[in-house]
């Protein structure tokens, strides 16, 4: 070996694998006929801890550094030293072919950056991805007679920073989703089947698989009944089975199987990124089951309170009432009525209004309406309600603004006495179709004012019906509210003209409500004898 090149190649690493080199029976022959510009690259090689590869002559024959060593993957090394370029990477040589070519027939430097070269240095085909720049190396006439690679391996920022992506996506997709588990399965299977680094996946929910991409989780059917069960998180042949959903005391929600990017090494990283996937997706899973339990139970609770507070429909043909809450999910509101049995065959009849919807406006209205109830069984008038009304909200929090019609029928004597506390009108409609409203005894919403309430008599005639209802009914945003009742008047006219009495308050929500409510709604109807 000549004294040139063991001065210039350490003797560690690729050095000692250069200095064991038969270079005699290479392209290149003997270093000690090496000209001049192959020997200076070899002397830089050999000085820097950068990636450089060096390849000289017809067949491009290579010599590199440790640095580059770790892109020839556990079994390209040692073999590729001394190796011509072509065949060690015949491989890629249709990608990186063209590039020896262009710097050797122009003498200009190439670069590229994150190129993708599907590689199999390891024992299987990988996705590598390499930022590098090929050089000329010229002889003594200046002639380009070989080709210089420095390079950097970026295959895990490349494969990193999509990773990071696709967790990215998966949290956008499943944030805030509160409906149905099944949704949001399939709003997790959409990430994960787009994604370049999930070779497979699928989802169940209790006893049924969602949602499935690539691979064949009959392999795995032992796994996944074991983590359905509540059993701990496995890996198996490189794929992950974790239970989804798991919440204290309970069985889990369904499980997941997931398979990494066959391209990539089943390595500490690509464990760490299936399982946060697989734990995003199983909180969101949880959150949302968690969600449909506290509105369980918030059902549970208004259906409570509808029991206890909104009463029972009058059991005469006369009377009919509904309730409509506008939270599909709850069963009453802040909107009530009441119908009370008073001396000589009267009745006392309340709606009222409170501000919001929901539990918290329904507990208010629960005690607004027990305080009226008691006050009417007291014998107490429409107008002296109002007032006591007027007293005891101001020692209710939320319950300042609330409206309330009050009145007292007596089939008998035919005559509506009534007061209102700024609720919209009674309606009257007469046996001929004709409408009136009751809007006589008007007054602002309670404990605004500590002033009289005032009172008024209406007569009744046979076959009149009288409606009385909370906004929700006549109100719309955007619209004054004389076009609301305008409507419930025209359709009140049409619904007693054509239907029963039971028939009128379906069709007035079908016909003045065709959609989903935004108020809570309540109505009493009473027919005259």
């Amino acid at each position: 070996m000549s004294d040139w090149f063991e001065a210039a190649v350490p003797n560690s690493g690729c050095g000692a694998v250069a200095r064991a080199t038969d270079w005699a029976s290479t392209a290149l022959g003997d270093p000690s006929g090496w000209p001049a510009g192959l020997r200076s690259a070899v002397e830089l090689c050999f000085s820097t801890r950068f990636a450089v590869l060096v390849t000289w002559g017809p067949d491009l024959t290579m010599i590199y550094n440790d640095g580059y060593r770790a892109m020839l993957g556990s079994d390209l090394h040692p073999r590729a030293m001394g190796s011509p370029a072509a065949t060690l990477w015949g491989q890629i040589w249709d990608d990186i072919g063209p590039l020896f070519t262009e710097v050797l027939t122009s003498g200009e430097p190439t670069w590229n950056v994150d190129m993708l070269l599907w590689m199999n240095r390891s024992g299987f085909l990988e996705e590598t991805r390499f930022t590098f720049s090929y050089s000329p190396l010229r002889d003594d006439d200046g002639t380009v007679r070989g080709v210089m690679d420095i390079a950097t391996e970026t295959t895990d920022q490349v494969v990193n920073q999509r990773r990071l992506g696709t967790l990215g996506l998966l949290s956008t997709a499943l944030h805030g989703r509160r409906g149905d588990l099944r949704e949001v399965a399939e709003a997790a299977m959409d990430v994960l089947t787009a994604s370049e680094d999930v070779g497979y996946a699928h989802l169940y929910l209790g006893p049924d698989r969602v949602a499935s991409t690539g691979g064949d989780d009959a392999a795995h059917a032992d796994d996944v009944a074991t983590a359905r069960r509540g059993g701990a998180v496995s890996w198996r042949d490189g794929t992950l089975v974790v239970p989804l959903g798991t919440r204290r005391g309970r069985s889990p929600l369904g499980a997941l199987v997931l398979g990494g990017n066959r391209r990539r090494p089943l390595d500490d990283v690509q464990r760490s990124f299936l399982e946060l996937l697989a734990r995003t997706t199983g909180t969101a899973l949880a959150e949302a089951e968690e969600h449909r339990d506290e509105i369980t139970r918030a059902r549970t609770v208004s259906d409570a309170l509808q029991a206890a507070m909104v009463p029972a429909p009058p059991r005469s043909p006369l009377w009919c009432t509904r309730y409509r809450p506008a939270d599909d999910s709850l069963s009453v509101g802040g909107d009530w009525f009441d119908v009370v049995s008073g001396p000589d065959a009267t009745s006392g009849l309340v709606v009222g209004d409170c501000v919001g919807h929901g539990v918290e406006a329904a507990a208010r209205m629960g005690r607004l309406s027990s305080a009226g109830r008691a006050v009417m069984l007291d014998g107490a008038g429409p107008a002296r309600t109002l007032e006591m009304l007027d007293v005891f909200a101001r020692t209710v929090p939320g319950s300042e603004w609330a409206t309330v019609f009050c009145g007292v029928v007596d089939p008998v004597a035919r005559t509506l006495v009534y007061s209102s506390a700024g609720h919209p009108p009674a309606l009257v409609v007469g046996a001929d179709g004709g409408t009136r409203w009751l809007d006589r005894a008007r007054g602002t919403p309670l404990a605004v004012t500590t002033e009289r309430r005032p009172e008024h008599t209406e007569p009744l005639a046979a076959g009149d019906t009288v409606l009385l209802y909370t906004d929700g009914l006549v109100e719309r945003r955007g619209e004054v509210l004389t076009a609301g009742l305008e409507r419930l008047a025209r359709a009140a006219a049409t619904a007693c003209a054509n239907a029963t009495l039971d028939e009128v308050p379906d069709r007035l929500l079908s016909d003045v409500l065709p959609g989903a409510a935004r108020d809570d709604v309540a109505i009493v109807l009473y027919r005259v004898p």
